[in-house]
C-alpha cells in the first residue's frame, strides 16, 4: 500500500491551509511558466508504446496524464479569473477520472495537448504576474473543500500539480530501459521455438559486408518482385517482356523512341479519322507558303457563302465599275441619299430654291426673314403697328417722344386727379421762388392749426410789444418764459422748426395787417 502511494504521489500530497509570501508566489508562477518546456522535453523520449504504458498498476497511461494536465489547467485558469472578477464565486467541479476515459483523453495525440498547454500557460502566466496585492487577497469557494481557497494557495496548488504529473511521466520514461532489457533477455529464457531468432541470423549471413544505398535499393526491388503472386505476374510479366524485347531490340535513342511512339499512336487511330488526313494530304500536294494558304482559305470561304449573299456583291461590282476615288464615292453616296428621300421632303427644297433665286447676302437674308415674320403675325397684332406709324408721322427726337409720352400719361389719368391739379395751377398763379413757396407753406400750416392753441398765442403778442421790451434784461425773461410754454403744446422737433422761421420773418408788415383785421 505504501508503495502504491509512493507511485501515485511521488512528491507527496499537497498540504492545504499554508500561508504563502509574495516571494513564494513568484517562485510558483515561474514553475508554472517553465512547465510546458519540461513536459515537451520529457515526452519526446517516449515512443507510442511508452505513451500507452501506465505509470503505476491501475493508473493512467502517460498519454492520459498529458491530456489530464490540459483539462485541469484550463479549469484552473477559469477559476482564477472568476476569483478576480467576482466576489468569492462558487466554482464548478468536474469528474477528472471520467474525463480521462473519453476518446480524446485516451487516444488523441499528445502533440495536441502539448500545444494547448503551451498556449494556455503563456496567457495564464501573464494574468498571474499582473495580480496586485488586493487581487491576491481574493479567492473562490471550493464545494469539495467547503471553504475559500485564496489565489496564493491556488497558485501553489497548481505549481505542485505541474511537478506531480511531471514525476508520473518520468516514471514511465525511467521504466523504458528496463522494458528494453527484458525484451532482449526474453528469447534466452523463453519457451518459444528458436525459429523467431533465425531470420535475423540468416539476414546477417546473407547480407555479408555493409552495402551501399544503391545496392540496398536494388536488393529491395528484387525482393519485392520475388514476393509478388505467381499467377498475375506470369502472364503480365511474360507478355511485357516478350513484347518489349521483340519490339525494342537494341536500346534506342530518344528520337527513335519518340518516332516509334508517334507511329504507334497513328496506327491506333480509327480508320475514319485517318481517311480525312489522307484526303487532305492528297489534296494539298506540296507544302504551301503562308500567302498561298491564305489565298486558298479566302477562296474556300467565298465558295461556302450562300448564293443570296454572293449576288449583291456581284451586282455591286458590276454597278461600280472601276475603282472610284474618295470624292467620287462621296458624291455617289449623296446622290443616292437624295434619291432615297421621300417626295414630300424634296418638294420644299425645290420650292425654296425656286423662290430664293440667286444666292443672297446676309443682310438680304435677314431682311427677308423679318418680312416673313411680319407677314406671319396675326392681323390684330399688325393693326396697332400700322396705327402707330400713321399717328407718329416722321421720326421724332428724344425730347419730343418724352413730351408726347407725358401728354399721353396725363390724358389717361382719371378726371378726379385733374381737378386738384387745375385748381392748384389757378391758385398758384405765376411761378414762385423758393422763399415765397416756403412762406406760403408756413402760412398754410399756421392757418390749419386749431383755434384753442391760437388764443394764448394772440394774448402773448401784447406782452412782447409792451414798453417792458425796452430794457435789455426783459428780452431774456420773455424768451425764457415763452420757451417752456411752447414745449408742452407741440413736439420738440416741430416747435424748434416753427420758431426759427417766425423769428426770421419781419414782424412789422404783419402787425399792421393784424391791427386792421382786429
Amino acid at each position: 500500500m505504501k508503495k502504491q502511494d509512493n507511485l501515485r504521489y511521488p512528491l507527496g500530497r499537497f498540504e492545504y491551509g499554508k500561508t504563502y509570501s509574495n516571494d513564494d508566489t513568484r517562485k510558483n508562477i515561474k514553475t508554472i511558466a517553465r512547465f510546458p518546456k519540461d513536459l515537451k522535453k520529457l515526452t519526446k523520449k517516449l515512443s507510442h508504446q511508452n505513451l500507452d504504458t501506465p505509470y503505476r498498476p491501475g493508473g493512467w497511461t502517460a498519454r492520459q496524464v498529458v491530456h489530464h494536465i490540459a483539462d485541469s489547467h484550463i479549469n484552473a485558469y477559469v477559476r482564477m479569473k472568476l476569483a478576480v472578477t467576482e466576489q468569492a464565486p462558487v466554482i464548478k467541479t468536474y469528474e477528472e477520472g471520467l474525463w480521462a476515459q473519453t476518446e480524446d483523453g485516451k487516444q488523441a495525440s499528445v502533440k495536441l495537448s502539448l500545444k494547448l498547454i503551451n498556449a494556455l500557460h503563456n496567457r495564464w502566466v501573464i494574468f498571474m504576474e499582473s495580480l496586485t496585492e488586493d487581487d491576491l487577497e481574493k479567492g473562490y469557494f471550493h464545494p469539495d473543500r467547503q471553504g475559500i481557497i485564496l489565489l496564493p494557495e491556488a497558485i501553489a496548488l497548481y505549481a505542485w500539480h505541474c511537478r506531480h504529473h511531471l514525476a508520473h511521466v518520468e516514471l514511465v520514461a525511467k521504466a523504458k530501459p528496463e522494458a528494453a532489457t527484458a525484451k532482449h533477455a526474453a528469447p534466452a529464457t523463453s519457451s518459444e521455438p528458436k525459429r523467431r531468432g533465425r531470420p535475423k541470423a540468416d539476414k546477417k549471413a546473407a547480407d555479408g559486408p555493409k552495402l551501399t544505398r544503391a545496392e540496398i535499393l536494388a536488393k529491395a526491388r528484387a525482393a519485392r518482385a520475388a514476393n509478388k503472386p505467381a499467377q498475375p505476374a506470369a502472364p503480365k510479366a511474360a507478355k511485357k517482356a516478350a513484347d518489349k524485347k521483340a519490339a525494342d531490340g537494341p536500346k534506342l535513342t530518344r528520337a527513335e523512341i519518340l518516332a516509334k511512339a508517334r507511329a504507334a499512336r497513328a496506327a491506333n487511330k480509327p480508320a475514319a479519322t485517318a481517311k480525312p488526313k489522307a484526303d487532305k494530304k492528297a489534296a494539298d500536294g506540296p507544302k504551301l507558303t503562308r500567302a498561298e494558304i491564305l489565298a486558298k482559305a479566302r477562296a474556300a470561304r467565298a465558295a461556302n457563302k450562300p448564293a443570296t449573299t454572293a449576288k449583291p456583291k456581284a451586282d455591286k461590282k458590276a454597278a461600280d465599275g472601276p475603282k472610284l476615288t474618295r470624292a467620287e464615292i462621296l458624291a455617289k453616296a449623296r446622290a443616292a441619299r437624295a434619291a432615297n428621300k421621300p417626295a414630300t421632303t424634296a418638294k420644299p427644297k425645290a420650292d425654296k430654291k425656286a423662290a430664293d433665286g440667286p444666292k443672297l447676302t446676309r443682310a438680304e437674308i435677314l431682311a427677308k426673314a423679318r418680312a416673313a415674320r411680319a407677314a406671319n403675325k396675326p392681323a390684330t397684332t399688325a393693326k396697332p403697328k400700322a396705327d402707330k406709324k400713321a399717328a407718329d408721322g416722321p421720326k421724332l427726337t428724344r425730347a419730343e417722344i418724352l413730351a408726347k409720352a407725358r401728354a399721353a400719361r396725363a390724358a389717361n389719368k382719371p378726371a378726379q386727379s385733374t381737378t386738384p391739379k387745375a385748381a392748384k395751377k389757378a391758385a398758384d398763379g405765376p411761378k414762385l421762388t423758393r422763399a415765397e413757396i416756403l412762406a406760403k407753406a408756413r402760412a398754410a400750416r399756421a392757418a390749419n392749426k386749431p383755434a384753442q392753441p391760437a388764443a394764448p398765442k394772440a394774448a402773448a403778442a401784447p406782452k412782447t410789444t409792451a414798453p417792458k421790451a425796452a430794457p435789455k434784461t426783459a428780452a431774456p425773461k420773455a424768451t425764457k418764459a415763452t420757451a417752456p410754454k411752447a414745449a408742452p403744446k407741440t413736439a420738440a422737433p416741430k416747435a424748434t422748426k416753427a420758431a426759427a422761421p417766425k423769428a426770421a420773418a419781419p414782424v412789422a408788415p404783419r402787425a399792421p395787417g393784424g391791427k386792421k383785421k382786429a
